[in-house]
């Protein structure tokens, strides 16, 4: 272990050199874009870590504990602290979590600085455990946190959770041996592992400071792309949106041999409603029926407005069984819930038209036509009804 205990300083500086500058860069993308607070947090996380090691490294030439330990080791436990709260404030979560998470770890960051004020000159090992567990409860907290994104994770959210997860383990590596040092259960002198664990640290630690804006950025194209997909009114999918969706959900029931319904839906005399009442109750109005099909509907239907009063829905025909029961309790909402919207007497109502197909037999476009003919025929019947289009004219 001769040639890790003469690399060791020389690894601490160069550390410490690589995350002064990414602080730096971190800053400097900070002030770039719009002081975005996750980068500001993410810095400061880097700066911290770079001083608090460089302090802790000086622990061998100055004789000051209360600065080579103690606040060494503050800053090194504020490091992790700091990136998780830059998680938090990129993904619009509170900078501690919900209110319950937060007193939580209010309690944990009390606990640890009064642990740490009262045994750092007691043994020189609790210091490191106190630091090392701190660092693994918090690293856990991040990889849950990731683990929780609603969109599907992509490579910098993968290499961030395998990087924290290798944080937290080898926390707990290093808890462990030091609990057991501490004990006499285990090697009285556990310097050596304790500067292997220290380099993988370091390398991770700048490893995850490199992965983070990689992480940011792409969140950032992730909401950007899902603004561009969304209708501004309603908060449903857009027109283009949709039917690159509906396509994506049509080839996905023809490789699993299911069948796929597409419903059309357009709101009964809406322009008498605007006309009426105004434009504002109009958008009220809207507003209203695409968060009732949002309630109605299952998460992994497609649902769109196509423009003006028509939506366009996808159903996995599959998971909702009666595909008719279904679309006849939507009709009994729209009419049921949309009397007053607002308190104003709209007295809502819908024709829907829908096409129920095997994906092997037909093509989207042929099924769209095909729903698109229903609701006309709703129409012409009366409105406030659905119609589907016969099986047999939805075969080709």
């Amino acid at each position: 272990m001769s040639g890790l205990n003469l690399d060791l300083p020389t690894l601490i500086v160069t550390s410490t050199a690589v995350n002064l500058l990414i602080a730096g860069l971190l800053w400097a993308t900070y002030r770039l874009r719009e002081h975005q607070r996750c980068f500001r947090l993410w810095a400061l996380a880097c700066l911290t870590f770079a001083v608090g090691g460089l302090l802790a490294a000086f622990r061998v030439v100055v004789d000051a504990p209360t600065l080579t330990v103690l606040l060494a080791h503050l800053l090194l436990g504020l490091s992790p602290f700091l990136v998780l709260a830059g998680l938090h404030s990129l993904m619009g979560l509170p900078i501690a979590g919900a209110r319950r998470s937060t007193q939580l770890w209010r309690w944990v960051g009390s606990g640890y600085v009064l642990l740490l004020v009262l045994t750092y000159a007691w043994h020189p090992l609790m210091p490191r455990l106190l630091t090392a567990l701190l660092t693994a409860l918090v690293f856990s907290q991040a990889v849950y946190r990731l683990q929780s994104l609603r969109r599907r994770p992509g490579l910098p959210a993968l290499l961030l959770k395998i990087l924290f997860a290798l944080h937290g383990t080898l926390m707990v590596v290093q808890v462990l041996y030091l609990g057991a040092s501490l004990t006499g259960l285990g090697n009285p002198d556990p310097q050596p592992l304790l500067e292997a664990i220290l380099i993988n640290h370091l390398l991770l630690a700048t490893a995850t400071a490199l992965v983070l804006p990689l992480f940011a950025f792409t969140e950032a194209e992730a909401s950007l792309r899902a603004l561009a997909d969304r209708d501004d009114l309603t908060g449903l999918l857009n027109r283009r949106a949709f039917y690159r969706h509906a396509n994506r959900a049509f080839e996905q029931a023809r490789s699993k041999a299911r069948p796929l319904t597409v419903l059309m839906i357009d709101l009964d005399h809406f322009k008498q409603i605007n006309d009426r009442w105004g434009h504002t109750v109009g958008d009220e109005t809207l507003r209203f029926f695409a968060g009732l099909l949002s309630r109605e509907l299952r998460d992994t239907d497609v649902i769109g407005r196509l423009g003006g009063e028509e939506f366009g829905v996808v159903l996995d025909s599959s998971t909702h069984g009666d595909v008719g029961a279904v679309t006849q309790r939507l009709l009994e909402r729209i009419t049921a819930e949309g009397r007053l919207i607002n308190g104003v007497p709209v007295y809502l109502s819908a024709s829907i038209g829908g096409a129920t197909c095997h994906p092997r037999k037909t093509d989207l476009s042929t099924l769209l036509r095909r729903a698109d003919t229903a609701l006309y025929q709703a129409k012409r019947n009366g409105r406030n009804r659905i119609e589907f289009a016969r099986p047999a004219d939805a075969a080709v």
